[in-house]
């Protein structure tokens, strides 16, 4: 006997009420089929075969409670963008950060998402809710908000897992589903590309044979035709799309089909378990679109009512192949001071931003703290406590391209000073070059100096042993230029230093050769 599953993935709403009241949870909106129609008959009078990739902007924006805590990670969601964009890559369409930037929104009623005036924890007219939302909406990008929870219907049971409105044309997600490991974002942009569920009908009264038949009734609870298994209404009935066999809403079965349902001319029923847009719970790898729904998702990004979703042109969509490595600190160091720290890691090529993250425990749930970095590979720190232990990790990503993982985490230890050793305030525009060093060559220093001075050049490791001789230099006031021969170094981090009487500049060198 077949079970209701009473676990909603998604479900596509049309619009609220005047008074708040959410359509039953499940239904496919009328105008999702009138969209789905629309580019069945585009397909058919000027289908569009892509020819290059589309690039589709994405305000994602993280809802946390009214005190700005309880929002997503956004880990979390460079991973779920990463999966979204595996998904679609075969069609051709490739969705993008929009600005590089998250939007962030602390509102309690988001959080806590209740589309429905007459549930019982409702405490703002759902309206108001969607008009806050609307508020916050990018108009010319496809708009993603997560939250802790949701309710669409006082009389839902189970959970809500994300939806899509075609009436606000956005998309929400429930937290716990924004991660690498869930289709649900992929599945929702199948309904914002036009797709239905398969089982189109029967999603608000899952098949039960006890209410339903078997042979199953002529017509879903629905009131559209039962699709048959020869395709003879595969036109008009289910989903209207005609690769994609009948499916019933047989949710909770295995996805392995076994069980023996007929059709309404008595022939057995053969879903397909693994179709993205449907409900079985198979492996995350194995679901996919159909020939026929890849087509109609592509005629739908061509259409007109797609035309707000512009790519910036100057956005950058190198694929990063490679991974950062962490420079300063290095791991386990001990640090002398605890202010103004910063932190080094190597540039990726492709990469505009570093996403930092800085813990007490490894773990990075303790106390994290996330930084983001553009277009530079060090970040300075002057938020940390004396003689305290810290981790810290380092993810490079750029508005497209968000699949690289963090590096593995390296610690270090502050110390009691406040900050490192003085540095020379009257010099500036201090350049060393190249840096990192790849042969046995000269290091270029240039600087400005206000005045004249003496001082010696030094090279150091990271434990502060000295390395070679120091050289002394005379320097006039303006620019100096100089080339500072190099210890014959082993690949690593080193230090060179330039001492004064008036005080020390110390700048950091990596050598890979």
């Amino acid at each position: 006997m077949h079970k209701k599953l009473s676990l909603f993935i998604c479900c596509v709403i049309a619009s609220l009420s005047l008074y708040g009241q959410a359509h039953k949870c499940g239904t496919t909106g009328a105008e999702v089929m009138q969209r789905l129609l629309r580019n069945k008959q585009a397909l058919i009078d000027n289908p569009i075969s892509p020819r290059e990739i589309r690039y589709i902007p994405v305000k994602f924006h993280i809802v946390s409670k009214t005190d700005g805590t309880g929002g997503v990670a956004e880990a979390q969601v460079f991973d779920m963008l990463c999966t979204a964009n595996e998904d679609f890559a075969e069609l051709e369409m490739q969705f993008y950060i929009k600005d590089g930037e998250f939007n962030y929104i602390n509102n309690d009623a988001i959080h806590n998402l209740i589309l429905d005036s007459n549930h019982p924890q409702s405490t703002v007219n759902p309206l108001i809710i969607q008009n806050i939302m609307n508020s916050n909406r990018d108009f010319a990008a496809l708009n993603v908000y997560m939250v802790r929870d949701i309710i669409l219907n006082a009389n839902n049971t189970g959970n809500v897992l994300g939806f899509y409105s075609n009436d606000r044309d956005w998309v929400v997600m429930l937290n716990n589903e924004v991660r690498s490991s869930s289709i649900t974002l992929t599945h929702e942009l199948g309904h914002f590309f036009s797709l239905p569920h398969p089982f189109n009908g029967w999603e608000s009264d899952p098949y039960d044979p006890d209410r339903h038949g078997n042979p199953v009734q002529p017509n879903s609870p629905g009131f559209n035709a039962t699709e048959k298994m020869d395709g003879s209404n595969c036109t008009f009935a289910g989903d209207e799309i005609c690769d994609t066999p009948p499916d019933y809403n047989f949710a909770g079965i295995s996805c392995n089909w076994t069980e023996e349902i007929l059709d309404p001319d008595g022939t057995l029923v053969n879903p397909e378990e693994k179709l993205t847009m449907g409900y079985f719970p198979c492996d995350k790898d194995d679901y996919f679109f159909s020939e026929m729904q890849k087509q109609l998702m592509i005629q739908d990004l061509a259409s007109s009512a797609r035309n707000y979703l512009t790519t910036d042109p100057n956005l950058v969509t190198t694929v990063l192949e490679a991974n950062t490595e962490l420079v300063f600190p290095d791991n386990n160091e001990q640090l002398t001071y605890y202010q103004g720290l910063e932190l080094e890691w190597t540039a990726v090529p492709g990469a505009t931003q570093y996403l930092v993250e800085l813990d007490r425990l490894p773990t990075f749930v303790f106390q994290k703290q996330s930084f983001y970095v553009r277009d530079a590979n060090f970040l300075e720190l002057n938020n940390l406590e004396a003689n305290k232990k810290y981790y810290w990790r380092v993810k490079p990503y750029n508005d497209y391209s968000t699949c690289q993982p963090f590096t593995l985490a390296k610690s270090f230890t502050t110390g009691e000073n406040p900050t490192a050793v003085q540095d020379i305030d009257f010099v500036s525009k201090w350049v060393l070059s190249p840096n990192p060093l790849t042969s046995n060559q000269d290091i270029n220093l240039a600087f400005a100096a206000e005045k004249a001075f003496q001082g010696n050049i030094r090279f150091f490791n990271l434990s502060g042993q000295a390395l070679g001789q120091a050289q002394q230099y005379n320097f006039k006031a303006g620019q100096n230029r100089l080339a500072i021969p190099v210890p014959n170094l082993q690949n690593g981090v080193y230090l060179l230093m330039l001492q004064t009487n008036e005080g020390v500049r110390t700048e950091r060198i990596l050598v890979s050769r």
